[in-house]
């Protein structure tokens, strides 16, 4: 009889370490798993932290600026400060340059009268933009569709579009002025690929004429349509020093401008395009305006446009 009963205990206890095994094993799972949401809410946690710092000394920084450039002086190829200590720096190149100025902090600044307008429609200078970024774009389907994009009529050109056409896109066409460059992605001819390309080179912002201090080559080749060796010769130039005449960047460039009433070949325009961010690459937060040096009826500059993030 008791061989029998003892027969029946080897199950049971087989059962148990089972048991054993498997809430061992729930046990540890939660373990790891409570272990991974801890790290990632720890690293969660110090990556706002860093973005609300940037954000901060971004902000800061884009006051800082704005006070600076409005006390200080635009120059043909530079904004030179009153007040050094407010940036760490005395001045800014307004050709792009970017320059790290404290709490690395970067603040990069572009005269539009280095690049091409695409405000209020685009003619030869733009046509010689995009083709000298890519030779295989149709360029007049580009030109045509931002022209067609602004004005107020409901007549295509060749390779334009009209109401019609951004119907069936799902929305309306502007026919006005373009208020920021993102907008040239709705019309017909622009992909996010070439627009990439061409965004660096254009502006809405208003201009005055053209400044050959402040732009780049490729803005270069579009106004002045002149050789590879021209273009060379001119940023060799602009790079150790402004050119202040038109009859010097004749010379340098081989060109033959003339004056005239509504366009000035070297002075910068009152209208930038700022860029602040917090470090070079991947920018923790960034703040990007177009502003006006020149007074408003209610403020002491203009913002054009803003984009913050």
């Amino acid at each position: 009889m008791n061989m029998a009963v003892c027969s029946h205990t080897r199950p049971q206890e087989g059962s148990a370490v089972l048991l054993t095994i498997f809430l061992s094993a729930i046990i540890i799972t939660i373990g790891v798993g409570f272990n991974w949401i801890v790290k990632e809410h720890l690293k969660m946690a110090a990556t706002f932290k860093d973005k609300s710092e940037a954000m901060v000394r971004v902000s800061a920084a884009y006051d800082s600026f704005i006070y600076a450039a409005l006390t200080g002086k635009l120059l043909n190829d530079r904004l030179v400060f009153s007040d050094g200590t407010l940036l760490g720096t005395t001045q800014l190149a307004i050709n792009s340059s970017a320059l790290k100025v404290r709490d690395n902090v970067v603040i990069s600044i572009q005269d539009s009268n280095g690049l091409i307008p695409v405000a209020s429609g685009v003619g030869s200078e733009f046509e010689r933009l995009v083709k000298h970024l890519d030779g295989k774009k149709n360029i007049s389907e580009i030109t045509d569709g931002i022209n067609d994009w602004i004005d107020i009529d409901d007549i295509a050109r060749p390779n334009g579009a009209e109401a019609d056409y951004y119907r069936a896109q799902g929305y309306a066409q502007g026919n006005s002025m373009l208020q920021y460059t993102d907008e040239l992605l709705l019309i017909k001819g622009m992909d996010i690929e070439f627009f990439r390309k061409l965004r660096p080179f254009i502006t809405t912002l208003p201009t005055t004429g053209f400044n050959p201090n402040s732009a780049s080559p490729k803005v270069l080749y579009a106004y002045l349509n002149v050789a590879h060796d021209a273009i060379k010769a001119i940023t060799d130039y602009t790079n150790s020093a402004s050119v202040d005449s038109l009859e010097g960047l004749n010379k340098i460039a081989g060109t033959t401008l003339a004056y005239t009433e509504d366009k000035d070949y070297l002075n910068p325009s009152m209208y930038l395009d700022v860029t602040v961010q917090c470090g070079f690459n991947n920018a923790l937060y960034t703040i990007n305006a177009g502003i006006g040096l020149d007074a408003g009826d209610f403020s002491p500059y203009q913002v054009y446009y803003w984009h913050e993030g």
